[in-house]
């Protein structure tokens, strides 16, 4: 409670005010209770006040260890290097067409292990299980900053509401480690599960018994370790899930440039600018020297669109810009997104990553109507995974980005859909997956079809595009502010909400 004091006090004369406002003028949403309007105001100020701060502190705050809901408990531990070893092998032969543009130090490890963490109710029974539900959880926070102890309210809940064990692991971030060093941890840790050591605890999983799940970067994250594991011919997990998943990161949706988008997320013409920093400079010092390696060998094909070439440097921290559209890297982007296992994608109406579940959805379910960016024309015939994708996509009316950090009936109804999800892709209940389907959901847990605007992705033609040179420098500076919200809410903010404010 102290600290929950501690950081909203300074914000009173903002909650004042908000709170008039709510009552004069009504909330931004028709849904949204006081509670859930001084949330978004909180978290929306809280992020616009961090431009002192550098990468490094943020990475810090953000790996506030929060707690876990009752009845759940802890096993920490480490995964074995070797895992890691395992997974570059697999890598090195999926990512041969793209080495030409990526920094190898992913290769050279400077720690011991993935620092992992179980999450699970006492004395489930779940060695005893014929169906061991496990959800591998990938957390949120840009590539950049939070950890597995950041989205215990999301791993607490679903533990005790799947009744499944979850895995959490604290991949490597950026800018410290480029691209591919997270996928190699995520990949690591499935293998992992796949064959674990004697002294695990438990007996090698069914990878049918295995969903991969994770918010924003996370369900990014999730996304390329489904691509990967397809294109590497391993056995493939049961299903997919992405709640508000970061899958584009050459930022070319319409909706993540749109005012008119109630999110936390910041409007792309409102800037922040990191604090210098050691890490920072030593980042950007990296970078540059890749790029003119790139152009100066001039080896390989050019895999990237010509509107990545930015003059002001790397458009995101987690990889160059000439590695953008890498579908490990923006699985939107995937020359084909046929033949994965079953996927959940999960949105806000109003949030700003909305587009681009939107069309990763369609692109999956339909990969053959919709093949992705101008550039990559012809590069699905060439595929060999053009079956369809089994997609569910849910779209939530009037809910910004990771709706599922607060309470409200949309939080609630996505929680059963998930469950719901869970339970049918494991065969622990006895009941065929659904046909695809693209859902629009609304406040009262009805559900529709999508509306008019959010079709207007599937006719956009500037995918993978990224925006212009005025649009770009704004979308460019914003983006850190994704990475500075996302610390600051999973960190402990959404703690102190549920322990406070409901």
């Amino acid at each position: 409670m102290a600290d929950f004091v501690k950081l909203v006090v300074p914000k009173t004369p903002l909650l004042i005010s908000t709170t008039i406002k709510h009552y004069l003028d009504g909330p931004p949403k028709p849904s949204w209770d006081l509670k859930f309007h001084l949330a978004v105001i909180l978290v929306r100020s809280l992020f616009k006040d961090s431009s002192t701060l550098t990468i490094e502190q943020v990475q810090r705050a953000s790996c506030y260890s929060i707690p876990v809901l009752a009845g759940v408990t802890i096993n920490e531990f480490k995964i074995n290097n070797k895992y890691r070893y395992e997974a570059q092998v697999h890598l090195e032969k999926i990512l041969k067409p793209y080495e030409h543009v990526l920094d190898t130090e992913w290769k050279d490890l400077k720690d011991d292990g993935i620092i992992s963490e179980w999450i699970q109710v006492p004395n489930d029974e779940w060695e005893k299980r014929e169906i061991r539900k496990t959800i591998l959880y990938l957390h949120g926070g840009g590539y950049y900053c939070c950890g597995k102890s950041s989205c215990r309210n999301n791993t607490s809940s679903l533990a005790k509401k799947v009744n499944a064990r979850v895995l959490v692991i604290d991949y490597r971030l950026a800018p410290q480690n480029q691209f591919p060093a997270g996928l190699q941890d995520a990949l690591a840790a499935y293998l992992y599960l796949l064959n674990p050591p004697k002294d695990a605890g438990f007996e090698p999983l069914n990878p049918k018994n295995i969903v991969f799940s994770g918010e924003s970067a996370g369900g990014g994250l999730s996304m390329a370790l489904g691509l990967a594991i397809r294109d590497a011919g391993l056995p493939s997990c049961a299903g997919i899930i992405g709640w508000s998943p970061w899958v584009d990161l050459t930022v070319s949706t319409p909706s993540i440039l749109d005012d008119e988008c109630c999110d936390f997320l910041p409007k792309p013409s409102e800037r922040f600018v990191p604090k210098e920093s050691q890490v920072e400079i030593e980042y950007k010092e990296k970078a540059a020297a890749l790029t003119a390696k790139i152009k100066k060998q001039n080896i390989g094909p050019k895999i990237w669109h010509d509107s990545f070439d930015r003059p002001e440097g790397r458009i995101q921290m987690y990889a160059p810009n000439e590695g953008l559209a890498i579908p490990y890297v923006s699985p939107m982007l995937a020359e084909s997104l046929g033949g994965l296992p079953p996927l959940l994608l999960v949105a806000g109406d109003s949030e700003r990553l909305r587009d681009e579940a939107i069309y990763l959805a369609h692109r999956s379910a339909e990969p053959a109507k919709y093949k992705g960016p101008s550039y990559n024309a012809g590069k699905f015939e060439k595929s060999p995974f053009q079956a369809p994708t089994n997609t569910t996509l849910e779209v939530y009316e009037e809910m910004p980005h990771v709706f599922q950090m607060f309470d409200h009936p949309c939080t609630t109804k996505s929680y059963e859909r998930t469950v719901e999800f869970i339970n049918k892709v494991t065969n622990a209940i006895n009941e065929p997956l659904p046909p695809s389907s693209f859902s629009c959901i609304n406040t009262k847990g009805e559900f529709g079809p999508l509306k008019e605007h959010h079709k207007e992705i599937l006719k956009w033609e500037n995918i993978g595009i990224v925006p212009s040179v005025k649009r770009e420098l704004t979308t460019r500076r914003s983006t850190p502010e994704l990475f500075v919200y996302t610390a600051l809410l999973l960190a402990g903010f959404a703690y102190f909400l549920r322990k406070n404010f409901y």
